[in-house]
């Protein structure tokens, strides 16, 4: 199976507790359960292939304090999820994710949790969430989001901030964005943008001849720099809300700001991007703002196995980038399996269900970017009562670590070149019951 997805990282918003971890879908997400009590305590997903996540957070002891369950189903493909929104606050001295909402092209599921604290949501326009990343332990401590274009442009549109007034507009460049001219005072008078291909856009704003504020100029080489975000400020001035402040983000530095911060702020932590275009609001001076973005890279990825049994249920694991770190908790047969990715982000853990059989706990560690993981090799086969993995080895283009286990049962071996692997599926439940793995040909990383 062959999937080609272009991905943007939004967020994490809420606190900096428990550990990192990070879910991609193989197809549209069909279901999200939470369990919710005064605030977020877990969540977990389902994708279209039928393929589940692990559960993130719920990892206190206290019975009083699990939550109760709520379970969104969404109708995938006539109905896809584009955004969230929710509140984070603290919850027994953390800094945790107090409540959700999801929100799909049909519809709005939530709020979720009892939302105090500080609000965060995504105006977004034009994509598809397809996996999340955040943090957690005891509870659900941060929460972000993955999306995908979902438009014939290939690009996602963020934003609009600001005021109402003036008259709206929206480009997008072929090329890059090369020029930004601002005219700034106490606020934004107005903008004006070139590409590479020297084609001019705007000017936006700056129709009060009597305040047209002091030219900046942003020269950006679209080679080793490249615009990824904007920050700013949008308040009232002259008796009307418009931008007050901007900063312009690119993968080398910040450009800024430029106006007075007054107002009320926003910003876009966003990654794997590149703005390609703006939107917006313009009369006497810059009302409104927001960027089209697309990915910065395209993934072709492909999906080889798995193997093993048909216990369990079906899981699912996929970095952005590449995988440095494999825990095993293994005995006479796999009993668990779990991974880091090169930005610390953890997986969460497929299977060890059976508390009175988890295993020793053996970790490989992948010495990336020079070392990368290029295949695996194992058996399968009986383990009480049931098919599970019996072993399993790690295949990187410089070692292969391992054999983790008995060795028993059928043998499988996947002989390929000239690629990474990128993320693994399978299924899971009281052990390993079967493992395969997701990979991209080298030329495309």
């Amino acid at each position: 199976m062959a999937s080609l997805e272009r991905i943007i990282s939004l967020g994490p918003w809420g606190g900096l507790g428990g550990d990192h971890w990070s879910y991609r879908a193989s197809g549209g997400i069909t279901e999200i359960v939470l369990r919710v009590e005064g605030n977020i305590k877990s969540i977990s997903f389902k994708d279209a292939s039928g393929l589940v996540s692990g559960t993130f957070g719920g990892r206190g002891n206290d019975p009083n304090d699990r939550g109760e369950q709520k379970k969104i189903e969404i109708q995938w493909p006539s109905e896809y999820l584009k955004s969230i929104s929710g509140t984070y606050g603290s919850y027994k001295g953390l800094l945790v994710i107090t409540s959700l909402s999801f929100i799909t092209n049909l519809t709005t599921y939530g709020p979720f949790g009892t939302a105090p604290g500080e609000t965060f949501s995504i105006p977004i326009a034009d994509s598809a969430v397809v996996g999340f990343h955040g943090r957690c332990g005891y509870y659900l401590d941060a929460l972000g989001i993955f999306v995908t274009p979902a438009n014939s442009h290939g690009s996602i549109s963020v934003g609009q901030w600001g005021g109402p007034g003036g008259d709206p507009f929206s480009f997008r460049v072929g090329s890059w964005i090369k020029e930004i001219i601002v005219h700034e005072g106490t606020n934004i008078k107005s903008l004006s943008f070139k590409d590479g291909n020297d084609q001019e856009y705007g000017k936006f704003g700056g129709n009060n001849a009597n305040d047209t504020g002091e030219e900046r100029r942003i020269e950006i080489d679209g080679l080793s720099e490249h615009l990824t975000s904007i920050t700013g400020t949008y308040g009232n001035y002259a008796g009307i809300v418009v931008i007050t402040s901007l900063s312009f983000i690119t993968n080398l530095t910040t450009h800024g700001p430029f106006g007075t911060a007054t107002g009320t702020s926003f910003s876009v932590p966003i990654e794997g991007s590149v703005v390609i275009g703006f939107h917006g609001r313009g009369g006497h001076y810059l009302d409104a703002i927001g960027i089209h973005v697309k990915p910065r890279d395209i993934e072709g990825t492909i999906s080889i196995g798995p193997w093993g049994g048909q216990g369990g249920n079906p899981w699912s694991y996929m970095t952005n980038q590449g995988i440095n770190q494999i825990v095993i908790n293994v005995g006479s047969n796999i009993k668990s399996i779990s991974f880091r990715d090169t930005t610390d982000l953890d997986s969460a853990t497929f299977g060890g269900n059976n508390p009175n059989d988890i295993g020793e706990r053996k970790t490989v560690l992948i010495n990336w970017p020079s070392e990368h993981l290029i295949s695996i090799s194992g058996t399968y086969g009986n383990f009480s009562t049931l098919l599970t993995i019996t072993s399993l080895s790690f295949t990187t283009n410089r070692a292969t670590y391992g054999p983790f286990g008995t060795g028993s049962g059928t043998p499988f071996s996947i002989p390929i070149n000239n690629n990474t692997v990128v993320g693994f599926h399978g299924r899971a439940g009281h052990y390993l019951d079967a493992i395969g793995i997701f990979v991209k040909p080298e030329t495309t990383i």
